[in-house]
């Protein structure tokens, strides 16, 4: 196995991983659009008529770039490109929120009333994924 392989290959798992993260986070926000929507208000940072659009828009974007990454790959870096871009924009939603000292759920994985409210942990959660997202990016950049 070459070292372009091994990068690729590595690059793969990586997205594996942003995928997984993406179906997890999309799926509940689909079975659940209501609850997701007030998550999303909650966060007082789009005006009350780009709420429902947003919600609705954002979770079968997540959805759409997870099986991109699972079945199409030739579309894998692009949708890496838009699983890192929502990843950094909803962690600076989250950073806002908790500068903010709000307790609320984020909504990224549940949207159940008695969810973990957001904290710094949420903050480091996001930045994982978002470094492995770039990394993944970069080893699919270099392999090619």
């Amino acid at each position: 196995m070459t070292s372009d392989q091994k990068i690729y290959r590595f690059a793969y798992w990586l997205a594996c991983l942003i995928l997984a993260s993406t179906l997890l986070s999309g799926f509940h926000k689909i079975l659940y659009p209501a609850d997701f929507a007030l998550a999303v208000y909650r966060f007082h940072l789009l005006p009350d008529f780009a709420v429902n659009i947003s919600s609705l828009y954002f979770q079968w974007l997540e959805m759409v770039c997870g099986c991109c990454l699972l079945f199409i790959p030739r579309l894998r870096v692009a949708a890496l490109w838009i699983a890192l871009a929502l990843l950094i924009l909803f962690t600076g939603a989250i950073g806002v929120n908790v500068a903010r000292g709000t307790a609320f759920g984020c909504g990224c994985f549940s949207n159940a009333p008695d969810a973990r409210p957001m904290d710094w942990m949420s903050l480091l959660r996001n930045a994982a994924l978002i470094s492995l997202a770039v990394l993944a990016l970069f080893g699919f950049k270099r392999s090619t």
